[in-house]
Order: C-alpha cells, then sequence, then structure tokens
C-alpha cells in the first residue's frame, strides 16, 4: 500500500522574500559582523541574510511581510514604510520577538524549538542566527578551524556569559607580561624610543655582480594624503654599494611634492623610480642588471630567499609613528635570535612546537604566484627567522599558562579561555609573516589573510614580539567576547527560557565526543574563577565553579540545545533519519575558496596550542582535503585527464552524497534552504540536478545581494553578486516522470504570473530573473525524470533558460505598455540588458544567457558585428555610442545612415548631438532619415528612457540618459510623440546593495 503524502506545512520563504530590504541590510553589515574580530573565516554570510533564512524556512506563510521584518528586529513601519536605521547584524532579537518566534513554530511545527542543521557551517553565520532565537541548532564541518571558531562564537558566550571576559583579560595580560621577559633580548630599542615594528624586503642574488639585491615595487613607509599628514612623508632610498655587494639605504622625510613625491633639496624623490622589482622581474641597483622571474624563484626554491631589514618604525613616548635606518644594535639582536633558534631547531621540531609541515596540494591555489616556487614548500617558512622564534615562544608561553589555569579551573572554563588566548595567537601568525602588508597610507600592518589566497609580500613588516605584537593583536580582540555576548543574547539571564518544558534533544544515532549540549548554560549566577599575584606570577586560586554551578541548575529553566561537531556533510551518521525540521545551509562553490589549503597557516599553529584541548580535532598534520567538497585540481594533477575536470567531477560527486544525506535526515514534511551565489550558469545546472537527483524539489528561489559593494560594485558596473535561495521540499516519490513539451507552458505561465507578485515586493533587475527561477524549477522537478519528445532526459538548465524568456518577454512588454510586434532582438537585448543590470558592465555569461532569452542573434555578434559590447575576462562593457560611432558600427552622416536595429538610431542621435553640441543636426538627421515619423523609434526612445538608469550625480549620469532627456527637453516634436515624465535624479537606494 502507497504511503499517504505528508501534508507540508506551508513556510513564509515559498511565498515571498523581502529582498530589496536584505540587500540594504547586508549593506549595512559589510565591515560590522561581530564575528571579524572573533577569527578569520572566508567568504562568511552576512547576519542579516542568514537570519531571515532561518526564519523565513520556520515561520508559516500566514506571516506578513510587515509581521516578518517585525520578528527579524526591526522596528514596526511608519505610514506604510519599513524601518530603514536598525541594523539588524547587531540587533538581536527582542524576549518578545524571540516567544513570537516559539509561538508560530509551536503552530507549525508541533515544537517550540524545531531543529536546524547546517552542514557546511564554515564561520557560524547561519547557526549563530538559529541560536539567538533560542532554536534546537545543530552545526557541523570538515574543518577543525571553523568548529572551534563556532564553539567560541556560540557555546561558551552562552554558557558562561560575560563574566568570563574578566579571566580571558588577566590571562591575555598574563601572556603579554611573559611574552615580554623571555623576547627582550632579541627586540631591543635605543634610549627614548620603542620600536613598533621592522621592515624587511626580500632578497635574490644578482647573476651578473653577485650582489644582495632587495626586491620591492617601492620605498614608500608613509604617504597618508590628508592635508594635516602631507608633510610627514617618508620613504627609503637605495645606495648602490657594489665594493661590499650589497645594497644600502637613506631615509628621506619631507613635505609632499608633485604628484606621489617627497620634496628634498636636491628636488623631488619619487620611490617609484627606484623601485627593484615589477610584475616579478627584479633589477640589480649596482649593476642595472634585469633579473627574471625565472633566476627569482630558481634561487627561491633552492637556496632560499633572503630578508634585509630597510627601515625601523619607532615611537617617543606618545608621539606619533617615527622612522630611522636600522642601526648596529638592530642588526645584532636580529643575529642573535637567528643563532639561538638555529641551536634550539631539534628540540623544537622534536617537541612538536614548531611546525616543519610541508604544504599539501598548494600549488594551484595561489592568484598572483605558486609559493612553493619561491621557497615557501613547508608552513614554517612563511616566517623569517626572529618571526618565528617570537611564534614558537608563544606556543610555549600558552602551553605554560594552561598548565596555571587547570589549577583553578573547571574543563569547560580551561577551555574556554585557552581557546581565546589561541585564537589572539593566530592574530600574531596572521599579521606577523612574510605575507603581511605594510599599509604605507595608516603606517599600520595588514594581514597576510586579506584574500581568498596566500601570496608572498615582496616587502614586509615585522611587530615587536617582545612589545607590541600580543598586546596590539590582544587590543584588537578585547572586547570581541563581551560584544559576542550581548549579539547572541547571553548577557541577559535566561534569556532564551521561554518553553515550559524541556526541548526534545537533537536525535542522534550515535554519541558524539564533539557534542556540547547547552542545556548547561548559566543563569543568572555566573562563576568567577578566582587569581593571586604571586611575586611576579598568576596563579589560579580553587573557584566557586562548583557551587555557582549547582546553584544556577537550579534556578535556570530548561534551554535550546544546541550541538556543535566535527562531520563531513556526506557522512551525517550522528543524526537519525527524518529527525530534522529545517536545514539552512550554504554549502562551497566549486574551486571558488580552498578553505581547507587556506586555514592550515592556521591549522598547523592551532594544534601546537588547542590540540590537548580538542584532541579529536587536530588529529592529522594538516586539515582534511581529500573529503572537502570543493573542486581542487591539485589533487588531479598527472591523472590522464584534465585536472579541473577531475576535480569537477569530484565535487559534484560529494555535493550528491550531502544532499542525499540531507534528504535522509530531513522530516518529510521539512524544508531545506539553500545558499548558492557561484556566477556560472553551468554551477546552477549542476547544483538543481543534484538536489533534484536527491529526491528534493524546488519550490521557491530568492536572490540578495550578499557580497561586498565596495569590493563588486565599483561605479556603473554590475558583478551580479547576488546569494540565491532555493528552497527544497521532498518531492512526492509517486509523482512519476513528465514530458517538456507538456510542463513548458505551465512553467513559462507560472513565471509570467509571479513576476507582478516580486515586483509588487520590490523586487526587480537581474534579481527578478533570478527569483523566477523558483517557480520555474518547481514545475520542472515536480516529476521527474523530465523527458523530451524522444525520451531523453532534459536538464535544469532548460528549465533556466525558459524562465529568462518569461522574464524577458514579461519584462519588454511592461517598458513598452503596448505590443511588441516589430522589435529587432538586438534592441530588445539592449533595452533589456540595462532593464536587468542597471550599470554598463556586467557578466558575459549573464549577456549571453539575456541573448539566448530574446534569440534572433548570436550572442558573438554583439561585440564582432554589431560592437554593442567588449567583452574580456568574463565580463562585457556595453559600448557608449561615441566608442561604436569610431568602430563604425553606424554613421552619422544621414546618406549614409542605414538603421540595422532601432538602437542604432538612438545611437546615431546621441552621438551627433554629443560631437556638435547642437540640437539643429540632431533635427535634420531625423527628418532625412525619416526616423522621425517612425513609430517604432520613438516608442524605443521613449522605453530607452525609462530603462537606462537615472543616476543623480551629474558626474556619474549615463551618458545616454543625459543625452536622450536633453533632446526630449529641447525638442517639441519629440515631446509630442514620446510619453516621458522627468524623474527627480537622486540616487538609488538600491545601487548600494546589488546595483
Amino acid at each position: 500500500m502507497t504511503e499517504p503524502k505528508p501534508t507540508r506545512p506551508a513556510v513564509f520563504i515559498e511565498k515571498i522574500f523581502p529582498v530589496t530590504l536584505l540587500n540594504r541590510q547586508v549593506y549595512y553589515e559589510h565591515g560590522g559582523n561581530p564575528f571579524k574580530g572573533l577569527h578569520r573565516w572566508y567568504s562568511r554570510k552576512p547576519l542579516s541574510f542568514s537570519r531571515a533564512s532561518v526564519l523565513g524556512s520556520l515561520l508559516p506563510d500566514t506571516v506578513t511581510m510587515e509581521e516578518f521584518e517585525y520578528l527579524l528586529g526591526l522596528n514596526r513601519r511608519v505610514d506604510g514604510h519599513s524601518d530603514s536605521t536598525t541594523k539588524l547584524y547587531k540587533t538581536p532579537p527582542s524576549p518578545e520577538r524571540i516567544k513570537q518566534v516559539h509561538d508560530l513554530c509551536e503552530q507549525t511545527w508541533g515544537t517550540r524549538t524545531p531543529t536546524v542543521l547546517d552542514a557546511f557551517a564554515g564561520g557560524g553565520s547561519i547557526p549563530f542566527e538559529a541560536v539567538r532565537y533560542g532554536l534546537n541548532v545543530l552545526a557541523s564541518d570538515l574543518n577543525p578551524v571553523a568548529v572551534v571558531t563556532m564553539k567560541a562564537a556560540m557555546e561558551y558566550p552562552l554558557k558562561f556569559g560575560p563574566d568570563l571576559q574578566h579571566e580571558i583579560d588577566k590571562w591575555v595580560k598574563w601572556v603579554g607580561d611573559e611574552a615580554e621577559k623571555r623576547l627582550a633580548e632579541f627586540f631591543p630599542s635605543q634610549e627614548g624610543e620603542t620600536v613598533q615594528n621592522y621592515l624587511w624586503a626580500h632578497t635574490v642574488v644578482c647573476p651578473s655582480c653577485e650582489s644582495v639585491v632587495p626586491l620591492s615595487p617601492n620605498w614608500w613607509l608613509y604617504k597618508r594624503p590628508e592635508k594635516q599628514n602631507l608633510n610627514k612623508w617618508c620613504a627609503v632610498k637605495p645606495i648602490p654599494n657594489l665594493p661590499e655587494k650589497r645594497v644600502d639605504f637613506e631615509l628621506v622625510k619631507g613635505p609632499k611634492g608633485k604628484g606621489t613625491t617627497i620634496q628634498t633639496d636636491e628636488g623631488d624623490f619619487a620611490p617609484e623610480d627606484f623601485a627593484t622589482l615589477s610584475r616579478g622581474i627584479g633589477k640589480c641597483c649596482n649593476c642595472g642588471n634585469v633579473i627574471e622571474g625565472d633566476v627569482i624563484k630558481s634561487q627561491g626554491s633552492t637556496t632560499e630567499l633572503g630578508h634585509q631589514l630597510y627601515a625601523v618604525a619607532y615611537k617617543q613616548g606618545e608621539s606619533s609613528l617615527l622612522f630611522r635606518s636600522p642601526s648596529e644594535i638592530d642588526l645584532c639582536a636580529i643575529s642573535k635570535a637567528q643563532d639561538y633558534l638555529e641551536k634550539e631547531w631539534s628540540n623544537l621540531v622534536l617537541s612538536g612546537m614548531l611546525p616543519e609541515i610541508e604544504l599539501e596540494y598548494a600549488h594551484e591555489t595561489h592568484e598572483r604566484q605558486s609559493l612553493p616556487e619561491y621557497g615557501l614548500t613547508h608552513w614554517h617558512k612563511f616566517f623569517n627567522p626572529r618571526q618565528l622564534l617570537t611564534l614558537v615562544t608563544y606556543v610555549e608561553i600558552l602551553n605554560d599558562v594552561k598548565g596555571k589555569i587547570r589549577l583553578g579551573y573547571e574543563l569547560d572554563q580551561v577551555n574556554a579561555i585557552s581557546t581565546y588566548l589561541a585564537f589572539v595567537f593566530d592574530r600574531c601568525v596572521d599579521r606577523n609573516c612574510r605575507l603581511s602588508i605594510w599599509h604605507t597610507a595608516r603606517s599600520s600592518v595588514e594581514r597576510a589573510s586579506t584574500q581568498h589566497s596566500l601570496n608572498l609580500t615582496w616587502n614586509y613588516p615585522e611587530i615587536n614580539g617582545a612589545l607590541e605584537l600580543w598586546r596590539s593583536c590582544a587590543d584588537a580582540f578585547i572586547s570581541d567576547y563581551e560584544i559576542l555576548c550581548k549579539q547572541i543574547g547571553s548577557d541577559r539571564p535566561n534569556l532564551l527560557n521561554f518553553q515550559p518544558n524541556p526541548p526534545s534533544p537533537i536525535p542522534v544515532a550515535q554519541s558524539s565526543r564533539l557534542q556540547i549540549s547547552l542545556e548547561e548554560t548559566m543563569g543568572e549566577s555566573k562563576p568567577e574563577a578566582c587569581a593571586t599575584i604571586e611575586g611576579n606570577d598568576l596563579v589560579a586560586q580553587p573557584s566557586r565553579l562548583q557551587i555557582s554551578k549547582e546553584i544556577s541548575m537550579e534556578k535556570s529553566k530548561p534551554e535550546a540545545c544546541a550541538t556543535i561537531v566535527m562531520a563531513s556533510a556526506d557522512n551525517l551518521a550522528h543524526i537519525a533519519d527524518k529527525s530534522l525540521d529545517a536545514i539552512v545551509t550554504d554549502p562551497p562553490y566549486y574551486a571558488t575558496i580552498q578553505y581547507s589549503e587556506l586555514s592550515d597557516f592556521f591549522y598547523v599553529w592551532q594544534k601546537r596550542v588547542l590540540g590537548d584541548i580538542f584532541p579529536e580535532l587536530y588529529l592529522s598534520e594538516l586539515t582534511d582535503k581529500d573529503r572537502e567538497a570543493v573542486a581542487n585540481p591539485s589533487r588531479f594533477r598527472n591523472m590522464g585527464e584534465s585536472a579541473e575536470e577531475l576535480a569537477n567531477r569530484d565535487y559534484e560527486a560529494k555535493m550528491a552524497l550531502a544532499f542525499a544525506e540531507y534528504y535522509r535526515v530531513l522530516r518529510d514534511d521539512g524544508v531545506m534552504t539553500v545558499q548558492f551565489n557561484h556566477k556560472d550558469s553551468g554551477a546552477w545546472d549542476v547544483l538543481a540536478k543534484s538536489l533534484i537527483d536527491a529526491g528534493f524539489e524546488i519550490t521557491a528561489s530568492w536572490a540578495v545581494s550578499t557580497e561586498n559593494p565596495q569590493n563588486l560594485h565599483q561605479a556603473q558596473k554590475n558583478s551580479v553578486s547576488s546569494t540565491v535561495l532555493l528552497v527544497c521540499r521532498k518531492r512526492d516519490p509517486n509523482a512519476g516522470s513528465a514530458w517538456w513539451d507538456d510542463l513548458r507552458p505551465e512553467l513559462a505561465n507560472l513565471v509570467e504570473q509571479r513576476a507582478p507578485e516580486f515586483e509588487a515586493n520590490d523586487i526587480g533587475g537581474i534579481d527578478l530573473y533570478l527569483s523566477a527561477f523558483g517557480p520555474a524549477l518547481n514545475v520542472f522537478s515536480r516529476a521527474w525524470p523530465v523527458l523530451d519528445s524522444s525520451g531523453v532526459e532534459m536538464r535544469p538548465e532548460v528549465a533556466f533558460g525558459e524562465a529568462r524568456k518569461a522574464v524577458a518577454n514579461y519584462r519588454f512588454r511592461k517598458l513598452l505598455e503596448a505590443d511588441t510586434a516589430g522589435f529587432d532582438p538586438l534592441t530588445q537585448w539592449y533595452i533589456l540588458a540595462w532593464d536587468a543590470f542597471r550599470a554598463r558592465e556586467f557578466p558575459f555569461d549573464e549577456a549571453r544567457q539575456l541573448a539566448l532569452a530574446v534569440g534572433g542573434f548570436n550572442v558573438s555578434d554583439l561585440a564582432k558585428t554589431h560592437k554593442l559590447i567588449d567583452s574580456a575576462s568574463g565580463t562585457c562593457k556595453l559600448l557608449t555610442p561615441q566608442q561604436r560611432l569610431k568602430k563604425r558600427a553606424f554613421s552619422t552622416n544621414p546618406d549614409e545612415f542605414t538603421a540595422a536595429a532601432l538602437v542604432d538610431g538612438l545611437h546615431a542621435i546621441i552621438a551627433l548631438y554629443l560631437e556638435e553640441q547642437s540640437i539643429d543636426p540632431v533635427r535634420r538627421f531625423l527628418k532625412t532619415t525619416g526616423l522621425l515619423s517612425n513609430d517604432l523609434f520613438m516608442r524605443a526612445w521613449e522605453v530607452a528612457l525609462k530603462a537606462i538608469p537615472h543616476i543623480g550625480d551629474e558626474r556619474k549620469r549615463m551618458v545616454e540618459e543625459k543625452a536622450l532627456a536633453d533632446l526630449w527637453l529641447a525638442m517639441d516634436e519629440i515631446q509630442a510623440k514620446v510619453l516621458y515624465v522627468q524623474p527627480e535624479l537622486a540616487l538609488e537606494e538600491g545601487q548600494m546593495g546589488l546595483f
């Protein structure tokens, strides 16, 4: 007997989603996420977006948009307008909102605290937001660095609250004081000064004159552009010293000169003119010989690159940073550190304190260079000798401090304090290596992990390891724990305790040593360990933990559970079948980020500090790359086939297994929301196919701009940086297959029916196309497989194509407000491109997909034949009318003009107007060519003024929009035929999001 299909509770995210509101909230959040200071993780999703994804997946579809905004944390609407001042990422939900969410969940799921899973949890944004609402949370990741980061972000703030900050501060100070004692001899300062930084350049030996050549693209030390700093500019000047086979340096200080130069008595000094490195090729200061890149790599991989100190940054009292040349005392200290390290090397390696570990699969994942080619073959080589000595000393101190902490604290507190100390240490690793960056505009050090790759820096800073390094990293970290407590709500006692009965425990099929129960979270009584000072040592004393824990357990009400484990998403053996209410997950995207390779930079040091705290996490020398669900071509070199193709197939197979596990653990009536932001349309096809093959149907999709607009949205550029949410349900196993010819008209009709609904909720531009994937895939995925007329299985890409075509038809009809007959395909594409992307530059693949939706021409003809775009490196740019005229795409001579497309006529009058700066030539051109009496041309003019974005800043206005508007205002005969309401040219709010 066939099992009846379960009744699925309809959820909010399947009906609608606040896309425009979230675009604005994500814009607010960049640079302000509370995780930012905790630990570096790559591509964390914004908290506001994660919160909406979680709530939208759990709350019923009976919730209105206004109610949803309130439950997200916004103030209630005033006069119908949404709250635009509250910043969700730093606004924890109020107890009232949490209670309302629990009430709605009980109505919808039969439990006040449904269980939410993210098995690709990474930096923890999704589980963090679920924890904020007191839900049962299950978070896991294969990467130990991610797991420890989540423990620090969620487990410890909930368990100990803000009282733990006092304990953290005491031991942070102890480590800093101890570092100063142990390292002082290696970091001396001259009388009256305190050295902050040392500036180094990598060196090679010139093959021609055998001089040691320091390599740098410039020799700036400080060049802050503000007016009050223009007299403080500073650089060094390389001084050839051929007899000694070396290069010396002279300090150059003074006011700003012309351009980027420094005024001196001898004339303006330009540090760039003395560069010894450009595009990987060096130049010898002594003999002028060019040192080829292969020579530099050869020396790096054999004898290794050298290091030369060329400047020292210091302070005198409370003064601002000053610079001087290296002194004998500096050079002696460096030599002393090298000698000490060489003497102790064997002991440090044998004791496991020094990570003499070879890089794994690290040859192909770095944007500018392959690190092993320059000698960075092992993780300890990422540091010069004194930097390495500093870090090894910190490891020694941190292992000493754990012994002291264990004397007066319970195990969980020991683990927590040790973890936060390790995170300060990780900051030191990140800022004090051969990959860190000297920021000349701020005279500060920028961390090595700023990008999604690891790159050697030719001239790099070293921070004073005895004084400045630990304390500066601790100062940046010092308030992060209290901020996390406030953000997660643990600063308010019993915030999450609304349920009258204990929640159901998270179902597990087997126990996990990493399971974290938050049912023991402290209530009003937070234990505080005690410490006293004996001599120069901080010694932990027995705390009141046992007594206060017993009192607290009696007082506290049962809380929701959270479990954080290290697990591979394709093997969730610790979770029982059909036990989860919802899955909200952000899987990796092919080869976009090599998480494991990048996190090894931290892992090798964490293992030396936290290996005894979390032995299950640090069993191996490096992170697990073989089970990681990313496309890593380095793993497939020399296997007889394309490494990229093998890597992609491996990734797709792992994602299929992960989705199969998600299907197994999800309730039959549960919901899964998948976040995905890969820009390649082929990746979308693979993702959708994997979901469908795993047994899911896709019920909705929404696009939100989640990438930093500072990076991705330059002027007049649209990088299509949206993350698309795909909402999935288990497919009816009895649905059977379907014919594509039967589904296609249903799919197109549904998309066109939903498009006005999306627009009514402020979803437009490319987001409208991406949101239309939801209803299209819903039709396509309900029955599987979908077959063509010959019985061949169709792929989801056909549904994407049909959805784009339906939206394009809908938008063009709406823009014209009339029949579209007679419009040529090229003009349709041009108008729809402006309408969709609202920018001059956008991804070429999106241009190709739009061309397929419009039909009637080949996308390659846009550049080659019609000269409408330029394309390079995966992007394309709409050419201006003047640029097209220079390429002879059309003529402005009325006798020679032939309008192959209506867009050519529009561009011809714009180019003519801009060239002649007069109306009369345009008037004559329109009359002579017959365009003035061409109704289609006038409608094209009208719709172009609607589609091309209006920008308030006169300097940034699109030349096409400005010229067409000016001509319309100046020519009565055009006003009589073109309906146009001149807008108030203000900067559109949407431009700070995706556009």
